[in-house]
Order: structure tokens, then C-alpha cells, then sequence
């Protein structure tokens, strides 16, 4: 049995565990990093409150739901009403059922989160975006997590090793 739980990244000067969304939850931290004001926390059970995220920051949020160390969700929210969602593993989500509306066109997706991360002040290399869109877990869903996230122009703990259950 592998890891079911969030990633949620955010931009705030308070950690994270302390947001509303985030204590509403009683979640459990198993790990964190930062990059500058940027934050991502790995927790258990998972969060999916991605829009209240940033409305309550103030600043674009994005909430990674990781099930059983095999497929990850993602939704990307920010406070001016931009959204994307996508599913990471794509065969292994239609294998656990995930709709192809959820899974998401790789294309469309690219862009959206492309778009995304520039207004977050973010640089995104979308050629890495879009490759990560079409990989499979080999062999944990969390290490196609920090692929996006770096993709995507964060840098979060860059070579550190994520603690996951096992």
C-alpha cells in the first residue's frame, strides 16, 4: 500500500499547517520545503480546498491528491479565478477509472498551467510540462509531484528525498 495524501503548494509567510482549509482537515505533515515566501507540505489525509487556499493567501494555490502512490490530481487555483486540473499517470488514472474530462488534453493542460505559473511569477519550461502530463509513475505517483512542481518553475528541496509512507 502506498501514500494517500495531498502536496499543497502556497505562497504565504505563516506555514501553511496553519491556514484554515489546512486545519480544517486536521492534517498531518510528513514533509515541507520552502522557496523563498513558496511552501509545499506533504500531508495526510489529503486537502482538496485548493480555491479557499488562495483566497485565504492571497496568491495562486495548487493541491496535488496523491492515491495509493499511483495517481495524482492536481488543481491549480488562483485568486483571480484561474483554474486547471489534470490527473498525473495518465493510464494508471483511467485504470482507477478517472474520467478523460479529469485526466485532461495534455495541450490544453500545458498551457493553462504555462499560464498559470506566469502569473504566479513563476518561469514554467513547458516542453518539461507537458512531459510530466503523459508520464507514468516509475515507481511512485509523488516523484511525478515534484517533477510538476519544478516544471512548473518552483524549486522546492532540489536533490532532497521525499518521506513518504510505505
Amino acid at each position: 500500500m502506498g501514500f494517500s495524501g495531498s502536496f499543497v503548494v502556497a505562497r504565504t509567510e505563516q506555514p501553511v499547517t496553519e491556514l484554515s482549509a489546512i486545519q480544517a482537515v486536521g492534517a498531518m505533515s510528513w514533509w515541507s520545503a520552502r522557496d523563498g515566501a513558496w511552501q509545499i507540505l506533504q500531508l495526510s489525509p489529503g486537502v482538496a480546498p485548493h480555491d479557499s487556499i488562495a483566497t485565504e493567501t492571497g496568491a495562486p494555490a495548487l493541491v496535488m491528491y496523491v492515491h495509493d502512490s499511483d495517481v495524482v490530481s492536481v488543481e491549480a487555483a488562483s485568486p483571480d479565478g484561474l483554474t486547471w486540473h489534470c490527473a498525473l499517470s495518465p493510464e494508471m488514472a483511467r485504470d482507477y477509472g478517472v474520467p478523460e474530462e479529469w485526466i485532461g488534453n495534455p495541450d490544453e493542460v500545458t498551457h493553462q498551467a504555462v499560464t498559470w505559473a506566469e502569473k504566479a511569477g513563476l518561469q514554467a519550461d513547458p516542453v518539461a510540462v507537458r512531459a510530466i502530463l503523459e508520464a507514468e509513475c516509475d515507481p511512485l505517483a509523488e516523484g511525478l509531484v515534484l517533477d510538476l512542481v519544478h516544471a512548473l518553475g518552483f524549486r522546492f528541496g532540489a536533490g532532497e528525498n521525499l518521506l513518504t509512507c510505505q
